[in-house]
């Protein structure tokens, strides 16, 4: 299998189906992606961060409260639906959207921000499969944890202990033929029945298959908003680039307040 390739993917898949609890109070009406941070909703940062790299197809997959992400983000997005999303997790969401996928796609998990060199710097990668990778490990985070062979990931789990060497922080991005094997192994767990695996415990699973190639933060604020703790931190650190970056963007229509 060749797994390099000169031609980064067009299309960014958001996931944004979850219901986010451990984000209350700030989810009781909104999910999660509309949290603020420095002023603006983490989805503004990640469609401002994909224009600025060239992206425009962006599909954002929703569940939970889906009327508000329609309604911030109107026309900039395609919406897949996950009606079944308290039942399931991130592989069926990312299942529903699988014809969004075959040409090559930029992962995205709706509670990451990130800065768009970031994700230039993963465009930029030569390697086809391959994901942002943070080279330090604090044992005690809920981070996917990888095992890493050079840049070559050979493994991930939020829970691998022996041997990690990085964290895996995403963005992500797959090739054509990584796309290929994703949504084959994507079919498999549907048809086995099994809809509750995370996006990323696949990509793992999937990591020497399809050569997952771990691409080093080039220095670039990062922070996974999943609790109130988390939200509080990224509002402490989040640069002044980063919210003007944000600021040039904005949806059509007034944003939702929340």
């Amino acid at each position: 299998m060749h797994h390099v390739t000169k031609r980064p993917p067009r299309t960014a898949v958001i996931l944004a189906a979850g219901a986010g609890s451990r984000l209350l109070p700030h989810t009781a009406h909104a999910p999660k992606c509309l949290t603020n941070i420095g002023g603006f909703p983490i989805l503004q940062y990640q469609i401002a961060a994909l224009r600025e790299c060239g992206i425009e197809d962006v599909v954002i997959v929703v569940g939970y409260l889906p009327h508000c992400i329609r309604g911030f983000a109107r026309d900039a997005a395609t919406y897949v639906d996950n009606a079944d999303y308290a039942a399931t997790n991130s592989s069926h969401s990312l299942w529903l959207a699988r014809e969004h996928l075959r040409d090559g796609y930029i992962h995205l998990n709706s509670d990451l921000l990130f800065e768009p060199r970031m994700l230039r710097t993963l465009l930029d990668s030569p390697h086809g499969n391959a994901v942002i990778v943070q080279r330090s490990v604090d044992p005690s985070s809920d981070m996917m944890k990888a095992r890493m062979d050079g840049a070559r990931i050979r493994e991930m789990g939020k829970h691998l202990t022996s041997g990690a060497v990085a964290e895996v922080v995403g963005p992500a991005k797959f090739g054509p033929e990584g796309a290929a094997r994703l949504i084959a192994a994507l079919d498999r767990l549907q048809a086995d029945g099994e809809r509750g695996r995370w996006a990323y415990a696949l990509f793992g699973d999937l990591a020497d298959d399809i050569a997952f190639t771990g691409v080093d933060n080039p220095g670039c604020f990062w922070a996974e908003v999943d609790t109130i703790d988390d939200a509080r931190d990224a509002e402490r650190r989040i640069p002044s680039q980063l919210v003007a970056c944000a600021a040039n963007w904005s949806p059509r229509e007034t944003r939702i307040a929340i």
